[in-house]
């Protein structure tokens, strides 16, 4: 199915909506997030775990602000122009009410509590880190190319948006390897997160007219 087809589109909002359907109704899919958290946490320890949480900063937030700022800065000298600490903090900015209106919509427990319930409090789903490793870890990247020019060969706009689909995915399962998130939570953020990133591409917000895609 081709990148940015409807089908491509409706298959992806098609999963949002049975994965959170699933989650509402207790279906299968919240029975198969205990058969996974309950592995986890009984397998994955010491030295695997340190990887594995490793490998979950690529969706943390503030790691990823603390580079887009200079990243930002420097595009910003070099261009200058106003609009890559504008645009990045836009991105940040948005993402995070995104993120919150939807853990507010569906209210969770995250796996380290032992308990998985809804509508009491909670903000395990969906997955933010997810979401933000395939966003933010795009915005680092369309970054990098305008701070560094060097750089833009190796760098092409189809490799930055593949990089950053890498980025997310793997995101997604060391955050569930790691018991920080249902499998659920990640699935939604799987799906929302190519959406998101294929939106932000195609609305170019770094780009001025005059820079090469």
């Amino acid at each position: 199915m081709r990148w940015g087809s409807r089908g491509w589109y409706a298959l992806l909002f098609a999963v949002m909506v049975l994965v959170t359907a699933d989650v509402l109704l207790d279906g299968p899919l919240r029975r198969l997030d205990w058969i996974i958290h309950e592995f986890c946490d009984a397998h994955v320890r010491d030295g695997t775990l340190a990887a594995v949480h490793t490998i979950t900063k690529l969706g943390q937030r503030g790691v990823l602000v603390a580079i887009i700022a200079p990243l930002s800065a420097a595009a910003a000298v070099r261009r200058r122009s106003l609009r890559y600490p504008a645009m990045s903090l836009a991105i940040v900015v948005l993402l995070s009410l995104l993120q919150s209106g939807l853990k507010a919509a569906v209210p969770r427990r995250f796996p380290a509590g032992g308990t998985d319930t809804l509508f009491t409090y909670g903000t395990a789903y969906p997955s933010g880190h997810t979401l933000n490793a395939f966003v933010l870890d795009w915005v680092i990247l369309e970054l990098l190319v305008v701070a560094l020019p060097e750089v833009r060969c190796r760098l092409p706009q189809r490799r930055r948006r593949d990089i950053a689909l890498v980025t997310g995915t793997a995101a997604a399962v060391a955050l569930t390897v790691a018991d920080e998130h249902w499998l659920t939570d990640v699935l939604f953020s799987l799906a929302l997160g190519p959406v998101l990133l294929a939106g932000l591409i195609a609305a170019a917000p770094f780009n001025r007219g005059d820079e090469p895609r």
